[in-house]
């Protein structure tokens, strides 16, 4: 398994956009907290709150699902495959091997991220408010990010398409869930789509919501997808001929 996770950490940082999104998304973490002091207004006044990261972890959690779709497809319809299939003894590892290096890489971006925008937001006029629970929100963003790139990860193995990858969590994220919440009909389903599970377990750690209210439905929303294109990605590898 070691020798997988190593081709495919230096096939990641052989790429050159691979700095390009580390860029972007160590970028997208902070530069809205820059913006926000440049812009800053004494009417609107308030300190900087774990609720205003989460607004740029919003923006990191999309890029990451453009990064993790965009770089496994790409890698397989180049040829990629083909090569672990010939060097390695089991298919599943080189796959087993991508999903480990490419959330690494989104957990560290993130993480220096978010370090950069804690940072920044010591300058701004109102000061950095912090609680624990900012920290378990900050921290829960960041799981269901990778979550959610798992799923773009699976989607890249299972259609070999950059544009359903990546098209298709994004598009399900910001426009059907967005339309199925707002159908009565739908009302009892709402609780078990993946989105709105995502946001009901972010605001329990920011504490909008009691933790009782919280059932295990908004866990198993979000886990079931993962695991179920995760299963499909990992059959469709290891039986499927490389492009």
């Amino acid at each position: 398994m070691s020798p997988a996770i190593r081709a495919e950490a230096r096939r990641l940082l052989s790429l050159r956009s691979t700095g390009i999104f580390a860029a972007l998304l160590i970028g997208c973490c902070f530069g809205p907290i820059i913006v926000m002091g440049i812009i800053y207004d004494p009417t609107y006044q308030g300190p900087i709150d774990a609720s205003d990261f989460g607004k740029c972890a919003s923006i990191f959690h999309v890029l990451a699902i453009v990064f993790a779709g965009t770089y496994t497809a790409t890698e397989i319809r180049s040829g990629s495959p083909a090569i672990s299939f010939l060097t390695q003894q089991h298919r599943w590892s080189s796959l087993a091997a991508q999903y480990m290096v490419t959330s690494v890489f989104l957990t560290l971006t993130y993480v220096v991220g978010m370090c950069l925008a804690l940072m920044t937001a010591l300058f701004y006029p109102d000061g950095l408010v912090m609680t624990g629970r900012g920290w378990a929100y900050l921290g829960l963003y960041g799981v269901i990010v990778l979550l959610w790139s798992l799923m773009a990860t699976s989607l890249a193995v299972i259609t070999r398409s950059v544009a359903a990858a990546v098209a298709a969590p994004i598009t399900w994220m910001l426009l059907i869930e967005q339309l199925m919440v707002q159908i009565p009909m739908l009302e009892k389903i709402t609780p078990w789509l993946p989105f709105t599970a995502s946001h009901a377990l972010l605001t329990s750690a920011l504490g909008q919501v009691n933790l009782e209210d919280i059932t295990a439905v908004p866990v198993l929303a979000v886990l079931v997808p993962v695991l179920v294109l995760m299963g499909a990605a990992a059959v469709l590898h290891a039986r499927r001929d490389a492009p």
